[in-house]
């Protein structure tokens, strides 16, 4: 037999007993993912890196909306038409978005990260999967912006690309990760599946965040609400990583998601 080292004598690790207790859930399938996650985080120095994690599992949207990291903290707000699963939470793109509650004052400026993992290939012109925005201050992660394929992370008060990254995303299935560790050339950087698809070549020049909730799968964009349409099965807003931290979360979230049969 062989013995998890990270499982607990009478149960789970800690946050995934927190869940448990949660959610009530009784799937092995779904604890035995999360614990092997939270082993993951704890071995490799992470857990300290987020302000929430959603894992959206469970099927419903009283599962779907706890914050793995603390499960008192910043749960999920579902505003509109929802389609909650086993694979994930599925926004019907025309009135539905997602409040964390985790406000743009809660984040460090100059050290933050939003991810999202999309089970959905859809282009949605403009329309942020994830982030803030208020006037001319952005905190935005696009996964497929046009219909040639574009990520973009927007992470600055003006509108010049030089000052924000952005690469080729010809499919918007996947996990990515908008990450920002300063205010200087390549300090900002957007990831798909671990590996950096462009960095900015030029200085961003935002100091501060608007006071505002990160949404999910909905955002305010030129003073109109834009409602995006992927299926979500992991989001995370948190601090800067590193590169190899981000190589190293998405093996976690990789093998988590394979393990509950809906990795893409």
């Amino acid at each position: 037999m062989i013995i998890n080292p990270y499982r607990f004598a009478a149960g789970y690790l800690p946050l995934t007993t927190a869940w448990i207790a949660a959610t009530g859930e009784t799937s092995t399938t779904i604890l035995n993912a999360l614990n092997t996650f939270e082993a993951g985080l704890i071995a490799n120095s992470l857990t300290g890196k987020f302000n929430a994690l959603y894992p959206f599992v469970g099927g419903t949207s009283a599962k779907h909306r706890y914050n793995f990291m603390n499960t008192s903290l910043y749960s999920l707000t579902f505003n509109g038409g929802w389609t909650h699963s086993a694979t994930g939470a599925l926004p019907n793109g025309t009135n539905a978005n997602a409040s964390t509650g985790i406000l743009g004052s809660n984040l460090t400026v100059n050290s933050n990260h939003i991810s999202f993992y999309s089970r959905t290939n859809a282009a949605v012109a403009a329309k942020p999967s994830i982030g803030l925005f208020q006037g001319s201050l952005a905190l935005l992660l696009y996964l497929k912006a046009t219909g040639a394929g574009t990520a973009v992370y927007s992470n600055t008060s003006t509108s010049l690309a030089t000052m924000y990254p952005s690469g080729a995303s010809t499919d918007s299935r996947g996990w990515f990760i908008g990450n920002k560790s300063s205010n200087a050339i390549g300090g900002l950087t957007i990831s798909k599946n671990g590996t950096s698809l462009a960095s900015n070549t030029a200085s961003p020049n935002q100091t501060a965040y608007p006071n505002l909730p990160v949404l999910i799968s909905g955002n305010s964009v030129g003073g109109a609400i834009i409602y995006d349409d992927k299926e979500c099965a992991m989001v995370t807003i948190g601090t800067s990583l590193t590169s190899g931290e981000i190589s190293t979360l998405y093996t976690l979230i990789n093998t988590f998601q394979t393990s509950l049969s809906r990795n893409v």
